[in-house]
């Protein structure tokens, strides 16, 4: 995690993204904040300046933060993207994740809350508030006549490549080794891969794996 990271605040209220400082300056002092009010400004900033978190809210002018999320992973898979919304309903939830969002969590959880957060997303752990994890849970009971996983579409290709891993019997430490990534970024890519799959153990990946022909030889 870097000792003073680059932070850029995207949200379209001045106000918000003044309390978002302190809540970050809080625990981060060095830390380097950047501001944009809009999908477009907050490209363009990333095209200036290395960036090692966004911090985007869900509801954006323009271009919304989910589409946004979409284009910056596009242009780079490895930056940090934290999403912050009102509210955490199961489509948006969902919707984050799939465009490759590092987590969700709303804007009712306290500056301390936060300030954790973007810790464990810098650690490249996938973060989740309460809300965000009983949203998921609700959209996993509203599909509860699906009796099967969606298609490895929905998977990245790096994520496609960790799962191949897993179903030829790797573990965390080979697969980083194979990879050139840290177990870190394996376990949030597993993480990862279980929610977007709706699987919850390496056997049932695994087999998953094998059917849709993820399988290394």
């Amino acid at each position: 995690m870097p000792k003073a990271p680059c932070i850029l605040l995207v949200d379209d209220h001045p106000l918000l993204r003044t309390g978002l400082k302190t809540a970050i300056r809080a625990t981060f002092p060095a830390a380097i904040i950047e501001e944009a009010g809009s999908s477009p400004e907050a490209l363009a900033s990333l095209s200036l300046r290395r960036t090692d978190l966004v911090l985007l809210d869900v509801n954006l002018p323009g271009v919304n933060g989910i589409d946004l999320v979409r284009r910056i992973r596009a242009a780079d898979k490895h930056l940090k993207l934290l999403m912050i919304s009102g509210e955490a309903d199961p489509w948006t939830v969902n919707e984050a994740l799939d465009a490759g969002a590092s987590g969700f969590v709303t804007k009712t959880h306290s500056a301390d809350f936060l300030a954790r957060a973007i810790q464990a997303v810098l650690r490249g752990q996938l973060v989740l508030c309460p809300e965000a994890q009983a949203a998921l849970q609700q959209a996993k009971q509203r599909a509860g006549t699906r009796t099967e996983p969606p298609s490895p579409a929905v998977l990245s290709d790096r994520e496609r490549e960790v799962l191949r891993c897993f179903a030829h019997g790797e573990n965390t430490k080979s697969i980083a080794a194979s990879l050139q990534i840290s177990p870190k970024t394996v376990e949030t890519h597993r993480q990862h891969i279980m929610l977007k799959l709706g699987i919850d153990n390496i056997a049932d990946l695994t087999r998953y794996a094998i059917r849709h022909g993820l399988s290394r030889a």
